[in-house]
């Protein structure tokens, strides 16, 4: 049984089938349980006015005679309502910073969270995953609002504990890749989750050794391996996580070619959500500045998994269309002498993404900003390159400059 519902009484668990009454004229993209009050405000603020939904499926307390068991309630609540979301380069500049200034929030967020969940493991205290499950439905419900924005801030590395912020753009690139692979939303959520968590053991190994710079010894290599069963042994001791989680957790380091570890399986021995996890896992520590080596551009990462056996090509290619050939976040050399950030994958037309102008590289000093749609100007991309090429920090231009803060 179907009903409309105002959007000021919309309850966290009821089920949305459609939008009844909008000021924007939205459709439904996905019909599911809303999970978040993020998601209520996302509907308010786009102007909805009423909804549709279907009470036999909803969760919510208020329209069930009887109380549903916790059990149900997780089985039932695999999904979350989400409406189309107006593309980012159709924007003003100022819509865009907005959109970037929040999810920078977010991402700081669960940043934070997910240090605390480290630093509980390091002492030795229980650590909290029903948190780790709300920064979970925080990723997700973000990616849906504006995956570029998010997309963004993978490429700012700017703390020193390469395990957080590594772990935390796994799980971003999971949820993009797995939404992209269309995934239904349960998955999505589990490969989300399996993201925060597979490098999770690497918390209890040595400081010294993830702090070690210069080539790793053979000895090194061999304890470094060891997270692997580590992981695994933590999140059966604190957690009763779905099977995927714990098979992503034993596998993210295996290879299709059966040069991986700890066991040296090969493709027909991994499932689809393990090939995904291999290839963010090795691309997001590719691009990551390390105390033994330095960085890749993110183009020059890509390819090199293109060209590893380790990896399956399929995947590798539908990763690449999932977050672009110059993905979002990625710092790229414009003909007109500017350096820009993409802002925008293009679909269509790979090479032309959006990009927003900020450096003058003759000038060697910042320019206005300036929002480019490359499909509708005559400039155009001669590569990607690393901030450290022109000394440029980051995280800090995009803090003080763009976000004024």
């Amino acid at each position: 049984m179907t009903q409309i519902v105002l959007i000021e009484d919309v309850k966290i668990g009821m089920y949305l089938t459609r939008i009844h009454e909008s000021n924007e004229n939205l459709q439904v993209k996905s019909q599911g349980v809303i999970k978040s009050s993020n998601t209520i405000e996302n509907l308010r603020r786009r102007g909805v006015v009423s909804i549709e939904i279907d009470d036999e499926k909803s969760t919510h307390l208020a329209h069930k005679k009887k109380e549903t068991p916790p059990k149900v309630q997780a089985e039932t609540a695999n999904t979350e309502a989400a409406v189309e979301k107006q593309p980012f380069q159709t924007l003003s500049i100022d819509q865009q910073l907005k959109h970037l200034a929040s999810a920078d929030r977010l991402y700081t967020q669960a940043r934070e969270q997910q240090a605390r969940f480290v630093k509980q493991l390091r002492s030795g205290e229980s650590p909290d995953f029903d948190k780790l499950n709300s920064t979970v439905q925080d990723i997700i419900d973000s990616v849906f609002e504006n995956q570029e924005a998010l997309s963004c801030l993978i490429m700012l590395k700017e703390t020193n504990d390469y395990l957080v912020e590594h772990s935390l753009n796994c799980s971003i690139l999971l949820s993009l890749f797995a939404t992209h692979r269309g995934f239904a939303p349960s998955e999505v959520e589990d490969i989300t989750l399996a993201g925060l968590l597979m490098d999770i053991g690497m918390a209890l190994l040595p400081a010294e050794l993830n702090q070690k710079e210069g080539q790793y010894t053979n000895a090194d290599i061999t304890l470094m391996r060891t997270h692997v069963d580590i992981g695994s042994e933590i999140v059966e001791r604190y957690a009763d996580l779905p099977d995927i989680v714990q098979e992503i957790i034993m596998n993210h380091h295996e290879r299709i070619d059966g040069s991986g570890y700890p066991k040296q399986k090969t493709g027909d021995q991994l499932s689809e959500q393990v090939k995904m996890a291999n290839i963010v896992d090795a691309y997001d520590a590719l691009i990551s500045n390390r105390n033994h080596r330095s960085s890749n551009c993110a183009q020059d990462a890509l390819e090199k998994m293109l060209d590893d056996r380790g990896f399956d090509t399929e995947l590798v290619h539908s990763f690449i269309e999932a977050i672009g050939l110059y993905p979002v976040g990625s710092l790229v050399h414009l003909q007109s002498g500017k350096l820009a950030i993409v802002v925008q994958k293009n679909r269509s037309q790979p090479l032309k993404p959006t990009v927003m102008a900020f450096y003058s590289i003759r000038a060697k000093h910042h320019t206005e900003t300036k929002v480019i749609n490359l499909n509708k100007s005559n400039d155009k991309i001669l590569g990607a390159v690393r901030p450290e090429e022109f000394e440029i920090n980051l995280p800090r231009f995009f803090r003080t400059v763009l976000l004024n803060h």
